[in-house]
């Protein structure tokens, strides 16, 4: 009798551990983690979705960077997701490692990196062809974040994310 009880809760207690998953911004409506302005331009944002299922959201890439840059508390082992906001495609959630970037000062991003992300190669090139600017990957977005804000310590981890 008592292994039949002890079955049950360790099958429920398996059910109640779930993986980490993103959470779509509810623009107007929240606020971002690191600066506290409210998201409202659904062409930025960003989420970052530790291991443990805690969400941060962010309204700009800007800020996700900096706030990992600088809390103690996180560090790339702790992260899940690292996802942007596809500016082609406002509102969507895309992998922040693997997007393709273009900061250019046809972008006003609402931290003024001036930067926006993209899920395709294809729709990044389209908006080159536009507007102009400069192709950027993850790491370079991280470095230039990282020199836009320089007063900025963070604690001695290297954001090379993946």
């Amino acid at each position: 009798m008592g292994r039949p009880i002890l079955f049950a809760v360790l099958l429920f207690l398996a059910g109640c551990v779930s993986e980490p998953k993103p959470v779509p911004i509810e623009f107007g409506k929240d606020a971002c983690y690191w600066c506290k302005m409210t998201i409202t331009d659904q062409r930025f944002g960003a989420e970052l979705v530790t291991k443990k299922g805690k969400v941060y959201k962010y309204d700009d890439v800007a800020c996700m960077i900096n706030h990992f840059w600088e809390d103690p508390e996180l560090s790339e082992k702790d992260v899940a997701f690292f996802l942007v906001v596809d500016y082609a495609h406002p509102g969507k959630l895309i992998d922040a490692t693997k997007a393709v970037y273009i900061q250019s000062d046809k972008i006003h991003s609402p931290m003024a990196s001036d930067v926006a992300a993209f899920e395709s190669t294809e729709d990044a090139e389209a908006f080159l062809r536009k507007f102009g600017g400069e192709i950027l990957n993850w790491s370079k977005v991280i470095d230039l974040v990282r020199k836009q804000n320089p007063m900025q310590k963070g604690h001695n981890h290297q954001m090379q994310m993946r």
